[in-house]
C-alpha cells in the first residue's frame, strides 16, 4: 500500500478499494502510512455509521467524545452537521485544535467519513506538529521541553459558550461546567507509535504555561506558538468530495474546519479512536 504525497510535510492519498474489506495486514499498512503522514484521505468510500464504526474498531477502542451528542444511528458517531438554514453559525471544528487535547488521554486517531458535500467551501486545514517541533531552533527544543501546557474546554464549551454552540440546529451540543477542568500536558511530546517529537500545542484548548513566571513573556510565546504552529507551511488543505475518508494522526497534528459555506448543507460521519497520555 502506498501514499501519494499531498505536500512535502504532510498528507497522503492512499488508494482503498472499500475499507470493510481490508486483510489485517493491509490495515497494518494503513496504520504506518497515517503515522507516518499524519493525515491520508481515501476517497471513494460508502461506509454506513455501523460500518465506520466497526472499521474504526480494528484501529482501537473508541475514545470518549464529550459534550456533543451523538448520532441517533450509534452512540459513537458524532453527525457533524451544519445545515443550510443554519446561516453563518459558527461550526464545529472552526478553530485551531487538536480534538479534545483537555483530556488526560486525547483520542489517537480521528476518522472523518463526508457524507454531503456543498457545492464549495467547508475545506479542512491541518498543521504538522512534528514539522513545527523540527524547525525549532536547538534553544528553543531545549527551553520548551521544561514547559507544561494547561489544557482546558472551558473557552469551548463551558455554559458560557452554549449561545454559540446552540446557532447550529441539527447538532446538540450541550455545554457544561466539567469543560472548566483542567490537565497539563508536557509542550514537547513524544509520538509514542514513531518516536517523533511533536510541538503538542492548540489555542482552542491551551489556555495556560507551567514553568514561565512572568505573564507577559508567557502570552507572548503563546501567541508566537500559536502562529508558529499553524503556518502555513506546516499545513495541507483538503478538498472534500462525497465519500472522501480521512484518518488523521490527532497526536501530530491539529486542525481547522473552514465556515465559508452558508447556504448550503455539510455533513460528515466522525468517530475517535482512543489514545494514551501525551508523554514528554
Amino acid at each position: 500500500m502506498q501514499g501519494k504525497r499531498l505536500t512535502g510535510v504532510l498528507g497522503a492519498v492512499v488508494g482503498v478499494t472499500d475499507l470493510r474489506t481490508m486483510s489485517e495486514s493491509e490495515l497494518g499498512d494503513l496504520r504506518r502510512l497515517v503515522c507516518e503522514h499524519e493525515v491520508v484521505v481515501i476517497p471513494g468510500q460508502s461506509l454506513s455509521p455501523i460500518e465506520q464504526v466497526e472499521f474504526s474498531h480494528r484501529l482501537g477502542p473508541a475514545a470518549d467524545s464529550p459534550f456533543i451528542e451523538p448520532s441517533p444511528d450509534h452512540p459513537e458517531v458524532i453527525k457533524v452537521l451544519k445545515d443550510a438554514s443554519d446561516g453563518k453559525a459558527f461550526n464545529f471544528g472552526g478553530a485551531w485544535h487538536s480534538d479534545f487535547s483537555f483530556q488526560t488521554a486525547p483520542p489517537s486517531f480521528t476518522v472523518l467519513h463526508a457524507i454531503d458535500i456543498p457545492e464549495y467551501g467547508g475545506d479542512t486545514l491541518w498543521s504538522s506538529m512534528t514539522a513545527a517541533y523540527d524547525a525549532l531552533t536547538p534553544q528553543q527544543q531545549e527551553q520548551f521541553s521544561s514547559i507544561g501546557a494547561v489544557h482546558t474546554a472551558r473557552d469551548a464549551y463551558s455554559p458560557k459558550m452554549q449561545i454559540v454552540h446552540s446557532g447550529l440546529t441539527k447538532m446538540n451540543i450541550v455545554c457544561d461546567e466539567s469543560a472548566n477542568e483542567s490537565v497539563v500536558h508536557p509542550l514537547i511530546t513524544t509520538h509514542p507509535e514513531t518516536g517523533k517529537k511533536v510541538l503538542f500545542y492548540n489555542r482552542a484548548y491551551v489556555r495556560d504555561l507551567v514553568g514561565i513566571a512572568d505573564e507577559i513573556e508567557k502570552l507572548r510565546l503563546m501567541e508566537w506558538l500559536h502562529l508558529h504552529t499553524t503556518d502555513a507551511k506546516f499545513t495541507v488543505r483538503h478538498r472534500w468530495s462525497n465519500g472522501d475518508l480521512v484518518i488523521w494522526d490527532n497526536r501530530a497534528t491539529q486542525h481547522y474546519a473552514l465556515n465559508d459555506y452558508t447556504g448550503f448543507r455539510r455533513e460528515m460521519h466522525r468517530t475517535t479512536i482512543a489514545g494514551s497520555r501525551p508523554m514528554a
